[in-house]
């Protein structure tokens, strides 16, 4: 062998030598990738539906004017809260007043009669047996008796009209609430040929909140109600949750077949007022509570075609892709109903550079923090590249 030849061999051998060591060996694996975890929990879990609902009054009450006259007095503020019988109007009451004498003065006048015709028979009554009267005058004073009784009658019935008149030119309060504003001023004529509406009163606590679930919920909803009864809390717009759980009272007997749809109402607790008839608002149903469900972040699920995976890590910090089966979201979190159990590590970064079986080095995050992680990017296709090369 020449000695060129010796001296080429020698350079490449020392080559292959350097870049050995360079490399640290050319059997040793690829660095397990950085990712973080968080344990699965578990929680007491309330199942709820949303729907749109409105609120109506419990009672309400147009007050109208029931007898003729001019408006005297106006006893309220429009818009503040009234008692059952507090006085709200008064309507002139001299006319009423002057009825009511003039049948007080019939009647006793009918009662004095009546009681002198009575006198008058059983004055006679022992004389008719001894013949000193004869018995046609004393049936004709039993005659006198009887009328003047019926006339007795007639007169009192008709003093209870004119007092009974009377009274309605006082106008209360028929139910407790909120009132309207007034709609007649004083000094009008109201009465004149019909029940003039003076202004009217809403009762509001409770309120009533009425909403329409759909048919298809409607087995649920009465078997979970059958149970239990169903409670609900109203949600409105630019002010939150409602303070106060409502009990559904009415379920409709019927589906609107144009709607598919089926009327439910509920009565809800309303002592601050702050519910108003006519305001619409989220009706949130409670359909049943979930007691030691397993809840784990969003950020942990991967939803694909055949439903939700989730990646496992476990005590050697192995990655094990895991289906499971979720319900609801609470608070950023998602109900897992099967597949996965208290405790286990859940990936909630670099889901989509995992894959069964890889070794991982895991960092542990909070249940809070994971929360506020960002939702994993959708999972890749058979045809994407393979997970060790994507960057």
């Amino acid at each position: 062998m020449h000695s060129a030849d010796k001296k080429l061999i020698a350079a490449a051998t020392l080559t292959c030598t350097a870049t050995l060591f360079a490399c640290g060996g050319s059997t040793a694996g690829p660095q397990a990738p950085a990712v973080s975890v968080t344990k699965a929990t578990t929680a007491t879990v309330p199942v709820t539906v949303d729907y749109v609902g409105i609120t109506a009054a419990r009672e309400s009450v147009d007050v109208r004017a029931r007898v003729q006259g001019f408006l005297l007095e106006r006893l309220f503020r429009d818009g503040q809260n009234v008692a059952q019988n507090d006085l709200l109007f008064i309507i002139q009451p001299d006319e009423f007043e002057a009825v009511v004498q003039e049948a007080e003065g019939a009647l006793a006048r009918d009662e004095a009669e009546l009681a002198y015709a009575r006198e008058q028979v059983e004055r006679y009554r022992p004389l008719v047996e001894q013949d000193y009267v004869t018995r046609e005058s004393f049936d004709e004073n039993l005659t006198q008796v009887r009328a003047l009784e019926a006339a007795v009658v007639a007169d009192r019935a008709a003093l209870a009209d004119a007092e009974l008149d009377l009274s309605y030119t006082q106008i209360r309060a028929p139910i407790s609430g909120r009132i309207g504003r007034r709609l007649v001023d004083v000094g009008n004529l109201v009465g004149d040929g019909e029940a003039t509406l003076l202004t009217t009163i809403v009762q509001l606590d409770p309120i009533y909140l009425y909403f329409s679930p759909t048919d298809a919920d409607l087995p649920n909803l009465l078997a979970q109600h059958r149970t239990t009864p169903l409670t609900v809390r109203a949600i409105l717009p630019g002010s939150g949750e409602h303070p106060h759980i409502g009990m559904v009272d009415f379920i409709n007997n019927q589906v609107d077949r144009q709607t598919a749809t089926i009327n439910m109402r509920a009565s809800l607790p309303n002592p601050d007022k702050v519910l108003l008839p006519g305001q619409f608002a989220k009706v949130r149903l409670l359909l049943e509570t979930i007691k030691d469900a397993v809840l784990v972040p969003e950020q942990a699920l991967i939803e694909n075609q055949g439903g939700f995976t989730a990646y496992i890590v476990d005590d050697k910090n192995t990655v094990e892709e895991r289906i499971v089966e979720v319900g609801e979201t609470i608070r950023g979190m998602r109900v897992v109903r099967k597949g996965l159990a208290r405790g286990e590590r859940v990936l909630i970064s670099g889901l989509t550079r995992t894959r069964t079986g890889q070794k991982v080095t895991p960092r542990e995050v909070s249940m809070k923090d994971a929360t506020q992680a960002p939702s994993p990017a959708p999972a890749p296709s058979p045809t994407a590249a393979p997970a060790e090369n994507v960057q």
